[in-house]
């Protein structure tokens, strides 16, 4: 039996940060939200920041429709170690919580009343806090995010 060891590459690194957004076609926020978030993210490579999107449009197309959009976002946000948000936030769209990639602890949260300059400075702390604060540690007082709505 032989063993290849390969060199990683770049690229091959998890983002410090993921960035959940949770959308869908049908959501008025959605439209003024994703402009200024496009924006922000324009700031930003994959190396640092990992996009993971939330689509529910298919949240209202009936009840077969409705329940494989639920599994489905559930399975992508367990994936990404924040089942909790679906508890937290499942069903609402328009705003996007950020969370450390290797806890999937919530760092903060964004919505349509946000600038693009808000959005990109908020990244960039949830950078700064994923990269050098313990799991755990990274908002003390909690994330910035509002209450659980469910």
């Amino acid at each position: 039996m032989s063993v290849i060891l390969l060199a990683p590459q770049a690229g091959l690194a998890q983002a410090p940060v993921k960035i959940v957004n949770f959308t869908a076609d049908w959501c008025a926020s959605c439209h003024e939200f994703e402009p200024k978030f496009a924006r922000a993210l324009e700031n930003y490579t994959t190396d640092e920041v990992e996009l993971v999107t939330i689509d529910l449009t298919h949240l209202r197309a009936g009840p077969d429709s409705k329940q494989a959009t639920i599994r489905t976002a559930k399975a992508l946000l367990g994936f990404h170690k924040a089942a909790y948000l679906w508890d937290w936030y499942g069903g609402y769209t328009g705003m996007a919580v950020m969370i450390a990639a290797d806890t999937g602890e919530p760092i903060s949260c964004v919505d349509r009343d946000y600038s693009p300059k808000q959005i990109s400075d908020r990244i960039q702390l949830a950078s700064i806090l994923a990269n050098n604060a313990a799991p755990g540690r990274r908002r003390p007082g909690g994330a910035d995010c509002p209450p659980p709505l469910r």
